[in-house]
């Protein structure tokens, strides 16, 4: 039972960075009607998780001391009183925990006194990582997607696991990125061994990790008691592998492992291998080895004395069947084992079976009688088989009857193996899901690179050289065109990304934020050398769709987005924003762009991707110099009828929009684009008169011109025009303005010709 409390804001943004992290299946809420319970139902709904509402009266306290002492499994010489707990303090986390206990009816089922412990759950070890980002970095697959979709998401990329328990680890390694650099460190440390170990990689793939069952899954049915012989011997099996698998480790750069491998890994299961090695034997003195090839898992007769006597008389009665054998085979004239041969199952028990082309032999045959008759061969028996069938499956039904007692007495032992069992689940999980990352980096079409991982808050940097995105590159018929990021604390802390449609802007912003995330998971990632400092969170705002379940359109679904970023980024933050403010007039959406982008770089500090096609926006490094232009590449033909996308990101702003171009591409009608680009002639304002080499000159020009123009109008306000009749008053305005007009400025010349 883990719990947590945390300061939130009133939109609940850690909270809902909890519920990602965790994935709950079902969440437990108080009946209420307020706007907080019905923005709590939102978060859990977007999130997947089904919401039940209880009554207020389950999350009443009062009896959960007595209930938890019940429940608690108390340690050695601790004392005997879950009021001692320091996570009993937490009184919202235990009124929550109270009406868990209540729903799931815990206290009803003796089976679960005594089996749970009782932790905090450490929030602030993890990255953060809100729904929108899940959504944005691709990192979770849609629901229902089909096998050839796996890899179009993060967690399907990577998902090469062997085992379940490695599954359902991976999943929760991709929504707990680690903010602690000695274990990102620890998990890289193992990857790079296993990469570089090619043999020893292949042999947990194709050969020992596959041959692991769940043992989560049959530790937690040992300690209820649920478990089977069945069970037992698939553990016994797993038992018997692991040893190959250490050695496997052990072998590791030729005998010397590395130190962390060593730590992490050869070590635990050394220890874990010891403690089940007294399980191992109490199989092998139980369990009657012999019959479990025939898939029956029985207790060995000379184990008690009734069992004993009664597997001699089965042994009787199977010699006395198998004679049956020969005397059918000569009263049809076939032969024994080979044209006639004796079989059983669960449903008829021993039985004759002869092919189909053989089922003549039995006509006219009155002494035998036919069971079933199917495409693999006609199923019957004689009248004293019958006999003897029944026979056997009475005294069969006794045997496991009495071998019940003694299996329960095995379980009862046994559970006491279920602790080391799931530490031993753990381990092996983790082996499974570093060698998964392995298995990706080793059979990427592109180099996979372990990254510097640096402590946040000292001079923080993100260097990626030729990253590209994992997800993308392992499409068919795809070429990635990879890209450098490089953004460094009080110098390069936002990059402004211009460029036309579909040229991989959004690529390119994504591909910081899914390696940033990689490296936190500690897996190596795709370029050609990554350093970083470690993260607090990773925030986007990528796409946007109308929410008409929650009444939102799909402007205030990116400003509430938007909102959340501005509230949680921090200097340690990496922010990923594209084509923010589309959703209103063209001069709202770039003034709240620019704000946003402003505040991100000047106040936030957080290194920040922002992808736009507000041109206005590449002013920004004038006025802020971390702030970095850069632009999606693309040409166009001579006769600009055709437009070639490169993918390439070069720096400085992107000089021309391709939007008619895109169009063209999009078939649009011939008329429709001479249309569009005769409207776009009417429209380019006064500025295109101005002749400059670049940009940057240009706006410097328009600026100087602006003070002019302002200058010219404070002057103008300073004429005393109730002294000055109308004719002085237009000859002193005149004045004012050749005067304006002799310092030659091109914005100033050109505001003329439009006047």
């Amino acid at each position: 039972m883990s719990l947590c409390e945390f300061p939130d804001d009133e939109h609940f943004s850690n909270l809902e960075a909890m519920v990602v992290q965790i994935g709950p299946k079902e969440v437990l809420i108080p009946a209420e009607v307020s706007l907080e319970a019905d923005k709590i139902k939102m978060i859990m709904e977007r999130s997947g998780a089904l919401v039940t509402v209880c009554k207020k009266s389950d999350f009443s306290t009062d009896n959960l001391v007595q209930d938890m002492n019940k429940l608690i499994l108390f340690k050695e010489g601790q004392q005997q009183n879950s009021n001692a707990l320091p996570q009993m303090n937490f009184a919202t986390a235990t009124s929550a925990l109270a009406a868990l206990v209540k729903y799931l009816e815990l206290c009803s089922d003796q089976e679960n006194f005594g089996q749970f412990v009782m932790v905090t759950l450490d929030q602030a070890r993890y990255v953060y990582l809100d729904t929108a980002a899940v959504n944005a970095l691709n990192l979770l697959p849609t629901p229902g997607a089909m096998a050839h979709r796996r890899n179009h998401s993060v967690l399907g990329l990577l998902d090469k696991c062997c085992t379940p328990q490695g599954h359902r680890l991976l999943s929760q390694w991709v929504k707990q990125p680690l903010k602690d650099l000695a274990a990102i460190n620890e998990r890289l440390d193992v990857v790079e061994c296993l990469i570089d170990d090619m043999e020893l990689r292949q042999a947990l793939l194709e050969d020992h990790l596959r041959r692991i069952p769940d043992l989560q899954a049959l530790a937690k049915r040992i300690q209820r008691k649920k478990a089977t012989m069945q069970d037992c011997y698939r553990i016994y099996q797993a038992m018997q592998r692991l040893p190959m698998l250490l050695d496997a480790l052990k072998n590791q750069n030729g005998g010397h492992a590395h130190p962390t491998l060593r730590t992490v890994l050869i070590e635990p299961l050394q220890e874990l291998i010891g403690d089940m090695k007294n399980f191992q034997e109490m199989i092998e003195t139980t369990l009657d080895m012999d019959y479990v090839d025939k898939g029956e898992f029985l207790i060995k007769p000379e184990f008690d004395e009734e069992l004993q006597e009664m597997r001699e008389k089965m042994n009787e009665l199977e010699d006395k069947i198998k004679s049956q054998l020969n005397k059918a085979a000569r009263d049809l004239s076939l032969e024994p084992h080979k044209t006639i041969k004796l079989e059983s199952n669960s449903q008829y028990g021993y039985f004759f079976r002869v092919s189909l082309k053989d089922e003549k032999a039995l006509r006219g045959q009155s002494t035998y009688t036919v069971l079933d008759s199917v495409k693999n061969g006609v199923k019957f028996r004689s009248q004293k088989m019958t006999n003897l069938n029944e026979e056997y499956s009475q005294l069969k039904e006794q045997y496991t009857e009495q071998q019940k007692k003694i299996v329960s007495e095995v379980i009862t032992v046994a559970v006491s193996y279920s602790n080391p069992l799931q530490q031993l689940s753990d381990v092996l999980a983790w082996l499974d899901v570093v060698t998964s990352f392995a298995a990706v980096a080793a059979g990427a079409p592109g180099p996979y690179v372990r990254p510097t991982m640096l402590e946040g808050g000292g001079q923080r940097v993100m260097r990626l050289k030729q990253c590209r995105h994992p997800c993308l590159e392992m499409l068919t018929n795809t070429t990635y065109i990879p890209n450098d990021i490089h953004m460094e604390a009080d110098k390069c802390t936002l990059l402004m990304v211009t460029g036309p449609n579909m040229g991989g802007k959004s690529t390119y912003i994504r591909s910081a934020g899914v390696t940033a995330l990689l490296a936190h998971i500690g897996c190596f990632v795709p370029c050609d050398a990554a350093e970083m400092s470690v993260l607090d969170a990773i925030l986007a705002r990528v796409g946007a769709s109308d929410s008409q379940i929650k009444g939102m359109s799909t402007f205030m679904v990116e400003m509430v987005e938007t909102a959340s970023i501005l509230r949680m980024a921090t200097p340690n933050s990496l922010v990923i924003i594209d084509e923010l403010g589309r959703g209103t007039s063209t001069y709202e959406g770039c003034g709240i762009a620019w704000a946003i982008a402003e505040y991100l770089a000047k106040e936030v500090k957080a290194f920040s991707l922002f992808a736009t096609h507000f041109h206005e926006l590449t002013r920004l490094p004038e006025e802020v110099p971390t702030v970095h232009n850069c632009h999606v590449t693309a040409v166009t033909s001579d006769d600009e009828n055709s437009l070639t996308l490169l993918y390439e990101v070069r720096p400085g702003a992107c000089d021309q929009s391709f939007g008619i171009h895109c169009a063209k591409m999009a078939r649009f009608p011939t008329h429709v684009i001479d249309d569009a680009k005769q409207k776009l002639a009417d429209l380019e304002d006064y500025q295109g008169d101005i002749s400059a080499s670049d940009s940057a000159t240009k706006r410097k020009i328009i600026k100087e011109g602006e003070e002019l123009i302002s200058e010219f109008l404070s002057e103008c306000k300073k004429l005393k025009k109730d002294e000055l009749s109308d004719e002085d008053l237009e000859k002193a305005v005149t004045k004012l303005k050749d005067e304006i007009i002799k310092k030659n400025n091109p914005y100033v010349s050109a505001l003329g010709v439009a006047a």
